[in-house]
């Protein structure tokens, strides 16, 4: 009999070491492993987005070269396919593109914003590259805000705005929107060309802002999950291209996980 209840209460033992261990395991996925794996999946979108944008910038010098053309000027009143296809299309390696129906070359919807509110419209043009890299063009109607939203990872991931989804914006001071007071666009001190991130309710490009300014919470579309959505943007984390580039691309706590 004595050894029976030894027997029982080492078996007893074994199960709550046993389920002691699957906790404990549970908790190293759940705190360590995946805050790693995140980490890691976001640092490989960022270098993607900055691959995006020397593959960009490199498209805009062909273009100058080929038509005798000043580099980092685009003619944003252009309709948005020709704009694509006058800057980009031709010098991209692409595997794929959309012209109107957007179906295949995108998801639906194409991406979600930091407080997972669903985007489904806002490309009106789709490259996709050869490494699957998916550039989707959009222009606000007579404002003359041109940009482009980029899926770093194409039709897998989360495709989450400042998490695998970013956006790049063009500005052209010669025809720059009229949202609001000349004076602003003035003080601002915008150059011409690609922009990191989205832009403001003015149609300011957000990494003409300070670090300091990205991180306020009243930011419209800011890399905050309590900034609001701005009228003409494209979410809320549009801005988080600009901040990882004003933060020389350090992804801090300051960054919405």
């Amino acid at each position: 009999m004595g050894f029976n209840m030894m027997e029982k209460k080492f078996a007893f033992t074994l199960a709550q070491n046993l389920l002691v261990m699957g906790i404990v395991f549970l908790f190293l996925i759940f705190v360590v492993f995946i805050p790693f794996y995140n980490n890691f999946q976001l640092k490989k979108s960022v270098v993607t987005y900055r691959t995006v944008y020397s593959k960009l910038l490199e498209a805009n010098r062909m273009y100058a070269i080929i038509d005798s053309q000043e580099q980092d000027v685009y003619d944003t009143s252009l309709p948005i396919n020709t704009f694509a296809e006058t800057y980009f299309t031709p010098y991209l390696s692409i595997a794929n593109y959309c012209k109107g129906n957007q179906s295949g070359c995108w998801n639906f919807p194409l991406y979600k914003d930091l407080k997972n509110t669903k985007y489904f419209n806002k490309s009106l043009y789709t490259i996709v590259l050869d490494d699957n890299t998916i550039l989707g063009f959009h222009k606000e109607p007579k404002k003359n805000l041109v940009s482009v939203i980029v899926d770093t990872n194409g039709l897998e991931g989360r495709n989450t705005l400042g998490q695998d989804v970013f956006v790049f914006s063009f500005y052209n001071n010669k025809i720059r929107p009229k949202l609001c007071k000349a004076s602003v666009y003035e003080n601002a001190k915008i150059k011409d060309g690609i922009h990191f991130g989205g832009y403001d309710d003015c149609g300011i490009p957000y990494d003409t802002y300070d670090y300091k300014d990205l991180i306020r919470k009243d930011i419209p579309d800011g890399c905050s999950k309590k900034s609001e959505e701005s009228k003409y943007g494209f979410g809320v984390g549009a801005a988080c291209g600009a901040l990882l580039y004003k933060n020389l691309w350090v992804i801090d706590n300051n960054y919405p996980w």
